[in-house]
């Protein structure tokens, strides 16, 4: 890590706090997971009923597990659920293209600028084959978590957020077996690292949809991140690194902290970048009238204009034609947005056709996600793997 830049800036209190979270995993997790790989089947069904129904369905003999549940049922003083709701509706009314934009294209491009991130990510062996498969799975969370009531506990959001938690328990698992250098990067998918990720997911798309002209009023931005907070503490995240962050400003000050302890963005990262850039683009290009090489290339565009020349050099980011067209598409955008401000109903009507799409994106998912079959079934040794699923025949081919 490079502190230095960092201490210039912010001193060396804000650093301190910064080093110790960099060695940090997440404790009850680690504990969980060592608990699930030692006792196998019987822990992992007592885990699935426990998910659903509370961590009175886990036995006695499962501490660590129970332990990890009673953290994530007990929704936090600070919690408002109509601040949820609220929350749930302002993601959800940004209209499903421009969410996938903006976590393609602005998210994780941001998070795979990360050096040690990407060491991560890379160590797990096929993300830039499976990157379309990875950007599935990653949507199918983002979606689970925030569809009504997706967060209550037993909820598809619940359940996918604790099993996101626990698959990353198992990587740092199995990094710290191949014998990971913690004096190198700190602690593999430590707090720091964690807290990246959430600000890429708040931050970082909300600033990026702003870019291009849906804005949000200052109400919806803290419902955003209320909302968003309570992802963080399902997650595992330090809620030192979270819980301040409620507003732009604050989220900007804390990834600048971050950042300025980063090297420059890596050869994995721009491997990482460039299999996920084509890979948004095939799953945008259902939802766009474009032929595939302009999609791409709109893709390209965003991804440039959000993170700018500097950084889209690095990552092998082009400068297409089409990025011509973003201002008038910008327009368009806020001209959307003041319509669904001013006219009752509309806003209803964009949410309304997000959930659907949402719901059809993942009634025609095929086979468990990564971090599904990670906590239903006894993992493998290694690293845990994406996996293709086999298509499902269709009734006429199984006919024939």
């Amino acid at each position: 890590m490079n502190l230095d830049a960092a201490r210039q800036r912010f001193g060396d209190d804000a650093v301190g706090r910064l080093a110790r979270m960099v060695q940090l995993g997440d404790p009850l997790a680690d504990a969980a997971d060592a608990e699930l790989r030692l006792h196998g089947e019987v822990a992992r069904r007592q885990l699935r009923a426990g998910l659903l129904h509370g961590r009175q369905f886990v036995g006695e003999d499962l501490p660590a597990v129970r332990a990890l549940l009673a953290e994530t049922e007990c929704v936090p003083a600070w919690v408002e659920p109509r601040r949820l709701e609220r929350g749930s509706q302002a993601y959800l009314a940004i209209g499903n293209v421009w969410i996938t934009l903006s976590l393609g294209p602005g998210s994780l491009t941001h998070t795979y600028s990360s050096p040690s991130i990407a060491r991560v990510l890379v160590r797990t062996g096929n993300l830039t084959r499976m990157a379309r498969r990875r950007i599935v799975e990653t949507g199918v969370w983002n979606i689970v978590s925030v569809l009504p009531g997706g967060l209550a506990r037993g909820g598809e959001g619940y359940v996918q957020n604790v099993q996101v938690r626990l698959l990353h328990a198992r990587v740092r698992a199995a990094l710290w077996q191949r014998g990971w250098n913690a004096a190198e990067t700190g602690a593999p998918i430590n707090q720091l690292e964690m807290a990246r990720t959430w600000l890429d997911f708040t931050y970082v798309p909300f600033h990026a949809l702003q870019t291009f002209g849906i804005t949000f009023t200052a109400g919806e931005l803290d419902d955003l991140y209320h909302f968003w907070q309570y992802v963080a503490h399902l997650l595992g995240v330090h809620p030192d690194l979270y819980l301040t962050v409620t507003d732009q400003a604050r989220a900007a000050d804390l990834l600048a902290l971050i950042t300025q302890t980063e090297e420059p963005a890596s050869g994995d990262a721009r491997e990482l970048t460039q299999a996920m850039l084509v890979a948004v683009a095939d799953l945008l290009q259902s939802s766009l009238p474009t032929p595939p090489p302009v999609t791409l290339d709109l893709v390209h565009a965003v991804a440039r204009r959000l993170h700018g020349d500097p950084l889209a050099d690095q990552l092998g980011i082009r400068k297409p034609w089409v990025r011509h067209a973003l201002v008038p598409i910008m327009l368009g955008n806020r001209l959307r947005r003041w319509r669904e401000r001013v006219q009752p109903g509309a806003r209803q009507r964009t949410i309304d056709h997000t959930v659907r799409t949402f719901r059809g994106q993942l009634a025609g998912l095929q086979g468990e996600t990564t971090y599904q079959r990670s906590a239903e079934h006894v993992p493998e040794a290694g690293l845990p793997r994406t996996v293709e699923p086999t298509p499902t025949p269709s009734r006429s081919a199984v006919k024939a």
